[in-house]
């Protein structure tokens, strides 16, 4: 039996797909493929909370609110009467129970033929809020993943 290699790039904690599968994808998967790498890069940042004067402010990632997201994603649509979305956000388990929630809900809308109500619905609340808090909290696109604070604080958003 032979081992199967992944066509998939390590880049520091998340795969970078090759150009060819990007090719191959629709216009939901590669979005939902942008969003994950937002997502990804997004994720582990740390942002401080409370008094920048003192120590006694607290530190979260946003990692932090993933089940918060999911949660909201699945209560929203369920209040709208989204059926086919609550069935494709519950179908790996209760939210609550999901690790990486939200990483799953995207490799899911990148990976799997979902339908267009699905993606339809999702997408654009996902690209709302995954691009909002790189907006607010993260460094500008082009900025370098390593170098140090120095090079990040470059990096920042005017």
């Amino acid at each position: 039996m032979m081992a199967v290699k992944s066509n998939r790039l390590k880049h520091n904690s998340y795969e970078v797909k090759p150009l060819f599968e990007l090719l191959e994808m629709n216009a939901s998967q590669r979005q939902a493929a942008y969003l994950s790498g937002l997502w990804n890069r997004l994720s582990g940042q740390h942002v401080a909370l409370g008094c920048s004067c003192t120590m006694s402010g607290m530190s979260v990632t946003l990692e932090d609110f993933e089940h918060d997201i999911a949660d909201y994603l699945w209560a929203e649509s369920e209040r709208l009467g989204q059926t086919d979305v609550v069935a494709f956000l519950l179908a790996p388990g209760p939210i609550a129970s999901q690790d990486q929630a939200i990483r799953g809900i995207l490799t899911r809308l990148e990976e799997e033929d979902v339908t267009e109500a699905v993606t339809d619905w999702l997408l654009p609340r996902m690209t709302k809020t995954i691009e909002s808090y790189a907006k607010l909290h993260g460094p500008a696109p082009d900025a370098p993943l390593f170098g140090g604070s120095s090079s990040w604080r470059k990096g920042y958003r005017d």
